[in-house]
């Protein structure tokens, strides 16, 4: 394609008007957009013919830790010393010697082999709930599986639960295309409480090994001597913000999607084998992680921009799981949808699929399940919303009643 035959320079945007109602923005820059501009150097692909093979494309890499520090500005301390560390923002080797400290004890066939323990603790959740009265469905319910369940398998004291979940839900905000600057002294010491209480935790298994996924993690990264201790403590901080806030939020709104569907509620009770794809759907129309950023290392073109090397290229998979292009019928939620791909494109795909995609499934699976068969009479009393169109986003309160 010669330089004539191109499009204009992309759009600009300003990201903080795609925050509130998401959706409905992107889709109407969808329709006459591939590309927008978020900023100086910064674009966002919109439709799923780019978004799905970006995710891939050798002519990009995922963004590194000190490239996303200065695009957020966040300032230096804890917090960026975690985010330049983690493995969700490095790239290689340096990836694979992160990722490969945790990838046994995330494995398929693990999480699976702990469906019946998860299945057991959200029934113990679920006969717990009142009846008959207003309760907060993120705090009782959706909050409490994913970290019971992340303490259960690093092997936390589930007593502690609450300390590092409320730091971790912290901590996920800084995981977002716009940093919140005016909170930053709250996640700092967020970030700095977790530190400490991992290191801990972590040294305590150097002393003396358990039968738990911190001591496996610890006893291999001994072994490798790839990494600093301090990175590994980084590592699991970050596994620790994924399993707690990712799937929170995820559930929180597959389940307010359901019970606003009173004809879908009463179909996955009289047909559970219908609650793999419910998920599927919940994950697609509203997902808790919005985009993916990525670096050019070549030049490429975007549906006829021509971005050059060095520049941030976010994929929006929010967009494009909303895309016409991949979905029949997009704006329709559909717990039997037959077009879902067998990776789910909310999990990223390659090297950087996420780690805990199973754990994730089944906490959802079987946290559905229950909650089907011991609180059939929930209604809901205030519905959330998803606010946000990257990285994490980030869920508003919802209260329901069981009759």
């Amino acid at each position: 394609m010669t330089h004539e035959t191109l499009a204009p320079a992309p759009l600009l945007v300003d990201p903080g008007s795609l925050v509130e109602d998401a959706h409905a923005t992107l889709g109407a820059l969808r329709a006459g957009h591939a590309l927008i501009r978020l900023g100086e150097a910064q674009y966002m692909a919109l439709r799923a013919e780019h978004v799905l093979p970006l995710l891939t494309d050798p002519r990009t890499a995922q963004i590194d830790g000190e490239a996303y520090l200065r695009l957020t500005r966040v300032p230096e301390g804890a917090v960026a010393r975690f985010l330049a560390d983690f493995l969700l923002f490095r790239e290689g080797a340096a990836h694979r010697a992160r990722r490969g400290l945790f990838a046994r004890g995330f494995a398929h066939s693990a999480m699976r082999a702990a469906r019946p323990r998860i299945r057991a603790r959200a029934e113990a959740i679920v006969a717990g709930l009142p009846r008959g009265e207003s309760f907060d469905f993120i705090a009782q319910v959706s909050g409490r599986l994913p970290a019971e369940m992340i303490a259960d398998i690093l092997g936390l004291p589930e007593s502690e639960v609450p300390y590092f979940a409320a730091r971790a839900r912290e901590m996920a905000r800084a995981v977002s295309p716009l940093y919140p600057l005016g909170r930053h002294a709250r996640i700092e010491e967020a970030v700095a409480d977790m530190f400490h209480y991992i290191e801990h935790k972590l040294s305590a298994r150097l002393a003396a090994p358990r039968e738990d996924m911190l001591s496996a993690a610890a006893t291999e990264w001994q072994a490798r001597g790839e990494i600093s201790f301090a990175s590994l403590v980084h590592q699991v901080m970050g596994l620790v913000v994924g399993g707690v806030d990712t799937t929170r939020a995820g559930f929180a709104m597959l389940v307010a999607l359901l019970l606003a569907r009173p004809d879908d509620w009463a179909a996955l009770r009289a047909a559970p084998e219908l609650i793999p794809g419910a998920v599927s759907e919940g994950l697609r129309y509203d997902p808790p992680v919005g985009s993916v950023a990525r670096v050019t290392t070549a030049e490429l073109e975007v549906g006829g921009h021509r971005l050059p090397a060095g520049v941030v290229l976010r994929v929006s998979t929010l967009s494009a799981l909303r895309d016409p292009a991949l979905f029949a019928e997009p704006e329709r939620f559909d717990i039997r949808r037959p077009d879902h791909a067998r990776l789910h494109p909310v999990f990223g795909t390659g090297p950087h699929r996420c780690i805990g995609e199973m754990l994730a499934r089944i906490e959802m699976e079987e946290s559905l399940a229950a909650l089907l068969e011991g609180a059939p009479g929930m209604v809901t009393e205030t519905a959330p919303r998803m606010r946000g169109f990257g990285g994490i986003r980030e869920i508003t309160p919802m209260t329901v009643r069981i009759r």
